[in-house]
């Protein structure tokens, strides 16, 4: 494969620092929209299809680290190096609410329905948080503990009545919302990077080390083991499950067909935090340790050369 073919790709500029999280809503009656978190203490949304910019969200005392746009497009989550999470109305770029916790906030993420925010934490305990987004407190609902380490990834999953979080203690571990007891679990030889949850609700995308793990987390077990060959930043799974996408350390972006392992496509930037497709598979969208995001547009499989590269 020639690694100089064109690719039609959009920048965006804006965030001045890496930008560690992506997140998309799903299809709305006016597109889609795409969140990002920034490590220069903001979080922006956009125009999913176009790269254009929408708002900031400016509030944080720290570092972003974390960002989930909800299905609509309505609310956004944020989770901050402050020791807060934050919901913002999406729509206005209000902040409406505020949680304190007893440590950096690492990751964050909203269920189904948009009523309930669960929360990663890294400090002196490494809690994992639920809390109601329409509460008039902060209390939390729920806390697991077992983490020896930070939490760095956390996810609702099985229709939101289970928990997914991987942590730097190189675990990955399912809790149980109903009991509040951790039912499954992974030791990994290095801590996750990203973790992400397909839209069919029950295929996890699991990249650490030189690896990659496709989930089925309803079963919790494994569809595939994929070792790479080189370190990975990220992954991501079309919405047709049919190909992924995963990012290098060093900048670059392989596409892959699913069943194969074959290579479709070369992408390349410097400094690649993460990546993530847009709900229509028609995008994908990487961010940089430049604070720069791209939009990669999707070719038809059938339209790229299979070269050797």
């Amino acid at each position: 494969m020639n690694r100089e073919m064109a690719q039609v790709s959009i920048q965006c500029g804006g965030h001045q620092d890496s930008v560690v999280q992506l997140s998309y809503s799903r299809n709305c009656e006016s597109g889609y929209y795409l969140a990002s978190a920034g490590l220069d203490g903001l979080a922006m949304l956009r125009h999913g299809d176009t790269g254009l910019w929408i708002d900031t969200f400016d509030g944080h005392q720290g570092e972003v680290t974390g960002v989930c746009l909800n299905a609509d497009a309505s609310i956004l989550a944020t989770s901050s190096a402050d020791e807060t999470a934050r919901i913002w109305n999406a729509l206005t770029g209000l902040e409406l609410k505020s949680f304190t916790q007893p440590g950096e906030v690492t990751c964050v993420q909203l269920d189904g329905g948009s009523t309930r925010m669960v929360t990663g934490c890294r400090g002196s305990e490494h809690y994992v948080t639920v809390f109601d987004v329409e509460a008039s407190d902060q209390n939390p609902l729920e806390t697991f503990l077992g983490h020896t380490r930070g939490v760095r990834n956390v996810i609702f999953c099985r229709d939101d009545r289970a928990l997914l979080t991987s942590s730097y203690d190189r675990t990955v571990r399912m809790w149980d919302r109903q009991s509040g007891q951790e039912t499954n679990s992974i030791e990994l030889p290095h801590h996750a990077k990203s973790l992400e949850l397909h839209p069919d609700g029950k295929t996890v995308t699991l990249a650490y080390g030189s690896s990659l793990v496709f989930l089925d987390v309803d079963k919790f077990e494994v569809l595939q083991h994929r070792k790479m060959g080189f370190k990975v930043a990220g992954a991501t799974l079309h919405p047709s499950k049919d190909r992924f996408i995963c990012a290098t350390r060093n900048g670059d972006i392989y596409k892959y067909e699913y069943s194969t392992t074959e290579l479709q496509d070369i992408y390349s930037l410097m400094g690649v935090c993460c990546v993530a497709y847009s709900p229509d598979g028609k995008m994908c969208a990487s961010s940089s340790a430049t604070g720069q995001i791209t939009l990669w547009e999707q070719k038809n499989p059938s339209d790229v050369s299979h070269e050797p590269y």
